[in-house]
C-alpha cells in the first residue's frame, strides 16, 4: 500500500533530538546506560516501530489531557518545563520538556499525572510488573521539580483502552540513585569508557534490546572485548 510506505518512511525518517552536553531528561536516565552512552556519540533515528509507539503514546496523551479539561474545577497545564540542577555536580542538569505529564489542580491539591502506554495491561499489573521502576523514577523526578504535589501513574492498555492508575510518593531513596545513574553517564561520557550493557546483563532491562537502534554495535563490541 502506498500510504503505509509513506507513513513509514516520515517516521522512520524522524532525526534524533539533540541533547546538550551535561543535559539529561527524565524519561531516558533508567534506560540502559550503554544505550544512553552510544545515543549520545552516534546518534541515530529511532526507526518506524519504536515511532510508532511514542506517537501512539503522544496522541493517548492528548486525549486523556483533552477529557479531564472537561470536567469542572480542574486545570490542565502539559508540555511543562522541568530542570534540577545537580546538587553537587554543577556540570549536570536534568532536565526537558514534560511532554506526557499532565498537572491537575483539584481544590488546593496538585497531581503530576504521568501517561504511559503498554500492552497487556491487565496481565502485568496482576504479575505486579506495574507500575515500572523506570517510570516510577521519571515521575519521582517531577516531584521533586513540584514539591507537595502528589504523583499519579496512569497506564492505558493500547488494544482496548482498559486503565490502571498508581498513587506513587516521593521516594528520596530513588532520588538519590537517579542522581547516581546520571553521575556514572556524565563520567563516562567524559572519559569516553563505554557503560556495562545493563539491558543484556539484568532480566528486568532486557526488553530494551528489542528496540535498541544500537544494538549491532553493541554486540560488535562486547565480542570485542
Amino acid at each position: 500500500m502506498v500510504i503505509k510506505e509513506i507513513l513509514y518512511k516520515h517516521l522512520a525518517d524522524d532525526d534524533p533530538l539533540k541533547q546538550f552536553e551535561g543535559e539529561y531528561w527524565p524519561s531516558q536516565i533508567w534506560n540502559c546506560l550503554r544505550r544512553q552512552y552510544y545515543d549520545r556519540l552516534y546518534p541515530t533515528a529511532s526507526g518506524a516501530e519504536a515511532a510508532r509507539f511514542t506517537l501512539l503514546g503522544e496522541t493517548i496523551h492528548e486525549l486523556v489531557a483533552d477529557i479531564l479539561k472537561r470536567e469542572p474545577g480542574i486545570k490542565i497545564f502539559t508540555e511543562v518545563p522541568v530542570r534540577i540542577p545537580h546538587p553537587t555536580n554543577n556540570e549536570i542538569v536534568i532536565s526537558g520538556r514534560a511532554d506526557d505529564l499532565i498537572i491537575v489542580e483539584f481544590t488546593n491539591e496538585r497531581y503530576l499525572v504521568e501517561v504511559k502506554t503498554v500492552s497487556d495491561l491487565r496481565s502485568k499489573v496482576e504479575r505486579g510488573y506495574l507500575p515500572r521502576l523506570d517510570h516510577r523514577a521519571q515521575l519521582n523526578l517531577y516531584m521533586r521539580a513540584f514539591p507537595k504535589s502528589k504523583g499519579v501513574l496512569f497506564y492505558i492498555d493500547r488494544a482496548d483502552f482498559d486503565a490502571e492508575e498508581f498513587q506513587i510518593s516521593f521516594d528520596q531513596d530513588l532520588y538519590n540513585k537517579t542522581l547516581q545513574r546520571v553521575e556514572s553517564l556524565h563520567r563516562a561520557l567524559n572519559e569516553r569508557n563505554v557503560p556495562e550493557p545493563e539491558a543484556k546483563k539484568y532480566s528486568d532491562m532486557s526488553w530494551q534490546c528489542s528496540y535498541c537502534v544500537h544494538k549491532a554495535r553493541c554486540d560488535r563490541e562486547l565480542k570485542g572485548d
